[in-house]
Parts: C-alpha cells; sequence; structure tokens
C-alpha cells in the first residue's frame, strides 16, 4: 500500500511538470512569435521611411470623403447683364477693320489734294485776271481761266471783293455765247430776290399757314445780287 502511494504522487508529479513545461514552451512560443512578428513590422516601417514613403491607411470616412472631393465641380456660369451685353456689342461695332482705316485714310488724302488742286487752280485764274488789268503784253487768252472765272463770279470765297472790279471790267467787252450767259445767271439771282420780296408782302395777307410755309424761297445774299446788278448795268450799257 505505501509503494502504491508513493508511486501515484510520482505520477502526479510528473503529471504537474508536464503541464508546467507545456505551459512555459507555449508562452516561449507566442514571445517568440510575436517578436517575430514586431521585428517584421519594424523592419517594413524602416524601409518605408528609408525610401522618403509614408504610408497611412486611409480611414473609413476620409475614404469616402475623397470619393466625393475627387469628383469635378460643376462652375456656374455667370449670367452677362443686359448693360455687360451691349458694352460687348458696342465694342465690336467700334472696332474699325483694317480695310475701312485704309478707305478713310484713302478719302482723306484725295480730299486733301482735291483741296489743294482747287486752291492752286483759284490763284492761277487771279493771277490770270490780274495780269491781264497790269500786264497785259505777256497776258495770254485762256479759256478755261474765262470758264472758271464766269462759273465762280458769285462765290466771295473764291474771287474776293478785291479782285471783283477787274472782272466786271474783263466781262464788259465780252460777246456772243459767255455775254448770255453773265446776263441768264444774273436775271436769274434778281428774280430770285423779286419772288422772295413778293413772298414776304403776302405773308400778311389772309392764306394757310402750312401752304405759305411749304413755297416759303430763300432770300439771296445781298453781295451776290448786288454782282448780279452790276453784270446787267455793264453788259446793257
Amino acid at each position: 500500500m505505501g509503494r502504491n502511494k508513493k508511486r501515484k504522487s510520482e505520477k502526479n508529479q510528473n503529471i504537474h511538470q508536464s503541464k508546467e513545461d507545456l505551459v512555459v514552451t507555449e508562452s516561449n512560443t507566442l514571445s517568440d512569435s510575436d517578436e517575430d512578428t514586431n521585428r517584421t513590422l519594424a523592419k517594413e516601417e524602416s524601409n518605408e521611411i528609408s525610401d522618403g514613403k509614408i504610408m497611412k491607411r486611409p480611414l473609413e470616412h476620409e475614404s469616402e470623403n475623397s470619393d466625393v472631393e475627387d469628383e469635378p465641380k460643376k462652375r456656374k456660369k455667370k449670367k452677362k447683364t443686359p448693360a455687360a451685353e451691349e458694352s460687348a456689342t458696342t465694342g465690336k461695332k467700334n472696332k474699325i477693320s483694317k480695310r475701312q482705316m485704309k478707305k478713310e485714310k484713302h478719302a482723306a488724302r484725295l480730299a486733301l489734294e482735291q483741296a489743294q488742286v482747287k486752291n492752286q487752280t483759284k490763284t492761277q485764274c487771279l493771277n490770270y485776271l490780274s495780269q491781264w488789268k497790269h500786264d497785259r503784253q505777256n497776258w495770254k487768252f485762256m479759256k478755261a481761266r474765262q470758264v472758271w472765272l464766269n462759273k465762280n463770279k458769285f462765290s466771295t470765297q473764291l474771287i474776293p471783293e478785291a479782285s471783283w472790279p477787274i472782272l466786271l471790267e474783263y466781262f464788259e467787252s465780252a460777246k456772243g455765247n459767255i455775254k448770255t450767259l453773265l446776263l441768264n445767271d444774273a436775271n436769274q439771282i434778281i428774280k430770285q430776290m423779286d419772288e422772295w420780296t413778293e413772298s414776304q408782302t403776302n405773308k400778311d395777307a389772309e392764306c394757310d399757314k402750312e401752304q405759305s410755309e411749304s413755297t416759303e424761297l430763300v432770300k439771296p445774299d445781298k453781295t451776290v445780287y448786288n454782282r448780279a446788278r452790276s453784270i446787267i448795268q455793264c453788259l446793257q450799257e
């Protein structure tokens, strides 16, 4: 009996010892595995840091927001105000094309050339008239100069008052077609003045105002009227 008890106690001790050994080995294996995992993680982190790239695991809410933010935002088109639209249209209208600018420059150049030609013709004709008066020996008759003088005889801008007595003396000896032209033009001015004066006297009479306004005549210039009278008196004597 005593031997059996000793055997049982030895067995119990051995079983207990074996259990403790199993617990120690399991704890050692667990600790070893944890150390291995920690080492691998440390290596991976060190590799990522050495490469200069630290990868972060996106959180659930960050991933959802990133999907929303990645979508392109639609910009609303601003409606143009009527003032802006008018300024844009007027700006386009006010822009002058190169062709239009060339046309305007060409027209301005032509107008300047024509004015220069007219001024040159005026000086030539007045010199022609002055030479007839003061230097008749060297003077020569020119049909074009005489036509110009006849055409512009009533113009105070082209034939000034200082040159008018010489022109009247020049036309005093006119004969044929030029004489008839001078008289017809002068009589037309006299007739126009007579009609105007008659219309002024009839304004006081009882008549329709609209009719009188529609038939209103223009009064000839006083200088033109005096030149017409002097031509008639000079050629009819």
